[in-house]
């Protein structure tokens, strides 16, 4: 409500709220006692597109941090993240396996999981704000030489929802893979 508002004077209102899922529209209406020669201009209409928005996290941890070459298996645990504020659509988690890592199984707690080669893919249709998934891969190693190697093992997420703070999420983990050597003796007796 407005006392008074003399000839070109302006008057602004803030309205604060909570901004829903979907696009708001707002209308103002203004009347007065005194005579208006223009109706027309007196309501006014805005529409506020409403932009979903997800920030996506991910973190990698290693069964071992040591693995015997062609004998142990370990796991690598992934777990992909959304703080919101919305849901992410399309969600995609990359796993590349280092040179050395052969493919042995994987567990998904939601998704698809394809194995291509040493990638391996979940595929999330849509990952809620403050929701998480995990994918478990399970692998060996191999390793030819007579020294122990070190391999770092990557893993990235990305999403079709664009993200408040622009990024690609990623977070690896390294394994030594130390050599393993069967050595037999025998012995021959006359």
């Amino acid at each position: 409500t407005f006392t008074t508002l003399g000839v070109g004077q302006t008057e602004t209102r803030t309205i604060t709220f909570t901004v829903p899922a979907s696009n708001v529209t707002g209308t103002s209406t203004i009347t007065t006692t005194t005579a208006d020669p223009n109706l027309g201009n007196n309501t006014s209409t805005a529409t506020m597109v409403v932009t979903d928005q997800a920030q996506l996290t991910i973190s990698k941890v290693a069964g071992s941090s040591t693995v015997y070459a062609g004998v142990a298996t370990t796991s690598f645990v992934i777990v992909v993240g959304n703080a919101g504020p919305s849901a992410a659509a399309n969600v995609t988690v990359t796993d590349v396996l280092p040179a050395g890592a052969n493919y042995v199984s994987h567990a998904a707690s939601t998704g698809t999981v394809s194995v291509t080669g040493q990638t391996v893919t979940l595929a999330i249709a849509s990952l809620g704000a403050n929701a998480t998934a995990t994918l478990t891969v399970v692998v060996n190693f191999s390793n030819a030489t007579s020294a122990s190697v070190q391999v770092t093992n990557l893993a990235s997420a990305t999403t079709t929802t664009p993200a408040p703070t622009p990024t690609t999420p990623s977070s690896s983990v390294t394994v030594t893979i130390v050599p393993l050597a069967d050595v037999v003796t025998t012995i021959s007796l006359p």
